[in-house]
């Protein structure tokens, strides 16, 4: 497999992710990052509670802390996830004439020791039973610097069109057994590390296999995550687990339309 950095163009349909030019302020980010502190140390400035904590005060500091749907809990992150200028961005890069963000979370990724900051490659779609394929991307948005020591999301381009990879999976931290995974599948396949400025946004497919390494450096990675759909996204009816997840669609104090034609 071949390393690469974000230095050319990649394209969302042909390669399944790319990256956009500077979308949010230094001060719009670091407001945001310091309501995603506030919200991790259990404050929640608009009274709502996050969907799930996967981090608890008093967890070992060395894990990675994930919360879902941030932006209910603090008015910054409502206002960074819900801006126009990135509701527009993303409706142009996808083509889309609609934007609606289902989910969100916050990934702080402190220094980390040994794999303990690893997230195995894996695509979103294969946790999305309820979703078709079509028209589902995530956004990431850095609220810090990242470079290539701190840990940045990794992406194989033209991924997207694999289709699914048995032995895959992004709560596998054993990344050396993964990439041999990969190799065999797909020997020589290029990965772009999506090193990026605060401020700045990447947006992958839900098909597009992606990963992260470890953080070496002493600050903490910080990223907001937005998964959202686009008109042509599908909602599939499922039975068992999260059969009504998706009703929330109809909520948009939780699911928030961001662009519409």
């Amino acid at each position: 497999m071949r390393m690469s950095g974000p230095e050319k163009n990649y394209d969302l349909d042909n390669d399944g992710f790319c990256f956009l030019p500077t979308i949010f302020s230094k001060e719009d980010s670091e407001s945001a990052r310091s309501g995603l502190w506030n919200i991790i140390n259990g404050e929640y400035a608009t009274g709502r509670q996050p969907e799930r904590r996967f981090w608890e005060t008093g967890d070992d500091p060395r894990k990675i802390i994930k919360i879902d749907k941030p932006h209910l809990c603090n008015d910054a992150v409502w206002s960074l996830v819900t801006n126009n200028n990135f509701g527009r961005a993303l409706a142009e890069a996808t083509r889309a004439k609609k934007i609606q963000v289902w989910h969100s979370q916050v990934v702080w990724k402190p220094q980390s020791i040994g794999n303990s900051g690893n997230a195995g490659w894996h695509r979103d779609a294969q946790y999305w039973p309820f979703w078709g394929e079509d028209g589902l991307f995530t956004a990431w948005i850095a609220l810090s610097n990242v470079s290539l020591s701190s840990g940045p999301v990794r992406f194989v381009p033209g991924s997207n069109h694999w289709g699914a990879l048995e032995g895959l999976d992004f709560f596998d931290k054993d990344l050396v057994g993964q990439d041999k995974i990969l190799e065999k599948h797909h020997g020589g396949a290029e990965i772009v590390s999506g090193n990026l400025k605060i401020g700045e946004v990447s947006i992958h497919s839900s098909l597009t296999y992606h990963s992260s390494q470890a953080n070496l450096d002493k600050k903490p990675r910080v990223g907001m995550v937005v998964h959202f759909c686009t008109d042509s996204a599908e909602r599939i009816v499922i039975k068992g687990d999260n059969e009504h997840y998706l009703d929330q669609l109809k909520d948009p104090s939780i699911t928030p339309i961001i662009y519409r034609e």
